[in-house]
């Protein structure tokens, strides 16, 4: 049996706005970053770490059955929902009975491997070694079991951060160098670079004072016309806040919430203003159809625009 028992500490990327550039010393491979939920497979064990050291094998029990036929291996990847054509990161969180009837299909997205029956631990062997082995413990796979594309071509990697990308769920690009170990925790030997997409977008409602708010919400335009919100903004700079604040108009309804992005992160009281500020943001590209899970980032107020300014995104209107 492998000597890598769960739970296991899992390296964490850091983010960076730029795909980074091989040189001397420091040469990168680029995978693609899935929109899904990091897991690591104990295949023989038929157990299914998360992040947070979780077991969600009852949850996903067709990525433990097909693992079982791997034998001794210990794999680090992404859990990810297909449906229609594209990832629907929603659709995790269905229930395995329920996933055929609503088209929904779940794989194991194997990016790194930590130990097999052959070679227990392979955390302090290179990037380089650990992938060869992957792609040979994973040819001839079939899904849900599948294997995250990587290449040394950077110019290869970048059509990973194209706009159309997105639209099937690829948030962006992971580099990690081809001589690094398997660390736990924060590292620079993994660097995840997400799309993004600057977009207009309306004030819909105020966090904190709102006079000179903290965080606002924003919406845009569906494809029926409708205003929907595409998320809280990170916390806005005190004379952004205070530029905001001097022209919303609070619609007199009581406080709404919203969540406040991602696990564990609860949620956010706000206050409704009318849909009359407009900003300029940057979030990911899969904000035009309503699907970003990444909190946008104000830049400016939009004084030279007003909401019937805003097009429609691609997102079905009702």
């Amino acid at each position: 049996m492998a000597v890598v028992r769960p739970p296991v500490r899992l390296p964490l990327a850091q983010s960076a706005r730029e795909v980074p550039v091989s040189r001397p010393g420091w040469s990168w491979a680029f995978e693609t970053k899935l929109d899904g939920w990091r897991a690591v497979l104990f295949a023989e064990l038929g157990l299914l770490q998360s992040r947070h050291d979780n077991n969600m094998a009852d949850r996903f029990p067709e990525i433990v059955q097909a693992g079982a036929r791997l034998g001794d291996v210990v794999l680090d990847g992404e859990i990810v929902a297909l449906r229609e054509g594209r990832l629907d990161f929603g659709a995790l969180a269905s229930r395995p009975g329920a996933r055929p009837k609503t088209g929904v299909s779940i794989y194991f997205a194997a990016f790194d491997v930590l130990a097999d029956g052959r070679v227990d631990d392979l955390r302090s062997r290179p990037y380089r070694e650990r992938r060869a082995r992957l792609e040979q413990l994973l040819a001839g796979v079939v899904p849900p079991l599948q294997l995250v594309p990587s290449t040394t071509d950077r110019d290869a990697a970048m059509a990973w951060m194209r706009p159309e990308a997105s639209d099937v769920g690829i948030e962006g690009v992971i580099a990690k160098l081809l001589d690094a170990r398997y660390r736990p925790g924060r590292t620079d030997a993994w660097v995840k670079v997400r799309q993004t997409a600057v977009v207009d977008a309306v004030v819909v409602g105020v966090a904190g004072n709102p006079e000179e708010p903290s965080e606002v919400v924003l919406a845009r335009r569906d494809a029926g016309g409708a205003w929907r919100q595409i998320g809280l903004s990170l916390p806005l700079a005190p004379r952004l806040g205070q530029q905001i604040g001097a022209r919303v108009t609070l619609t007199g309804a009581p406080a709404h919430y919203t969540s406040a992005g991602g696990f564990g992160r609860g949620r956010t009281q706000y206050l409704p203003v009318r849909p009359e500020v407009v900003v300029e943001a940057e979030t990911d590209p899969a904000v035009e159809s309503f699907s970003s899970r990444q909190r946008p980032r104000v830049h400016r107020a939009r004084p030279d625009l007003v909401a019937e300014d805003l097009p429609r995104g691609r997102g079905t209107g009702g």
